[in-house]
């Protein structure tokens, strides 16, 4: 499958939607991950729910992106990779075989750490998958659709005299908004970030960050992954340790900041490893 596919999405409710947060939307139980003889991930039972941010956060190599890329099955594509436990969405487990992965995609999407804009303008940027899936039709369709996905990503002051230019004109940090704005044009209810921000400088950082909190306001799960514990206070409402394959401790974001109960946690605030 080519990576223009895997990135799109799907038409769930509508970024702006109002949908009320709690409730658990995406959940895991005794999930792990095996490459080979290689147990990269232990048995790990988290819940996300809508409407909500949850960082996962650890020192490199502990399991965090491992475990991000189970909750649309990326893993799968891995040569020897398996995957145990399960992954429930919306209740049912969608850990296996049968699973259609294109279909899944389209409602649990994702944005990578390096900007992935297609090699076209930044309208098709946003409208390829829409009109792939026969999502819009008509030129008053497929504007709104770009106009709506584009404020969503909060690119749209700045690029909508630019519509039909490449996409590989815009800065870095701008790039990075368009593939939130193309991956939201698909109205997903899970949005997955694989350290969305390690590449981009401050004031790109501070945009990002402001786009995922309002995408959560809007009724989306948002989970991220992020290295930068300063990040992970600024924008999740929870957040997830995780170290040497282990999930060790979750809990609201501020709770575990200020009072975290295991050792390994503690010893990773105060810069003892990482």
């Amino acid at each position: 499958m080519s990576r223009e596919n895997e990135m799109i999405g799907a038409k769930v409710p509508q970024v702006g939607s109002g949908r009320p947060a709690g409730g658990e939307l995406l959940s895991t139980r005794d999930l792990t991950v095996c490459y080979g003889s290689n147990e990269a991930l232990h048995p790990t039972s988290l819940d996300f729910a809508a409407g909500q941010v949850t960082a996962l956060i650890g020192p490199s190599g502990c399991g965090k992106s491992t475990f991000l890329r189970c909750l649309n099955l990326m893993n799968r594509e891995i040569p020897k990779c398996k995957i145990g436990g399960e992954v429930l969405y919306h209740g049912r487990n969608i850990n296996t075989r049968k699973e259609n992965l294109f279909e899944l995609r389209k409602s649990i999407g994702m944005v990578f750490q390096q900007p992935t804009p297609f090699r076209k303008s930044i309208r098709d940027n946003i409208l390829f998958a829409p009109k792939r899936h026969g999502l819009v039709s008509g030129k008053e369709d497929c504007d709104a659709l770009v106009e709506q996905s584009l404020r969503a990503a909060a690119l749209w002051d700045e690029v909508r005299d630019k519509l039909d230019e490449s996409a590989y004109a815009l800065s870095g940090g701008q790039q990075q908004r368009l593939c939130i704005a193309r991956t939201l044009a698909m109205h997903p209810d899970v949005v997955l970030f694989d350290e969305p921000c390690s590449a981009l400088d401050p004031i790109s950082t501070f945009t990002v960050e402001e786009t995922i909190r309002s995408i959560a306001e809007s009724g989306i799960c948002a989970i991220i992954v992020t290295h930068n514990m300063e990040q992970a206070t600024r924008v999740s409402d929870n957040t997830a340790f995780f170290y040497v394959g282990d999930m060790v401790e979750t809990g609201p974001t501020k709770r575990l900041f200020s009072r975290p109960q295991d050792k390994r946690l503690q010893d990773y605030l105060t810069g003892r490893f990482g």
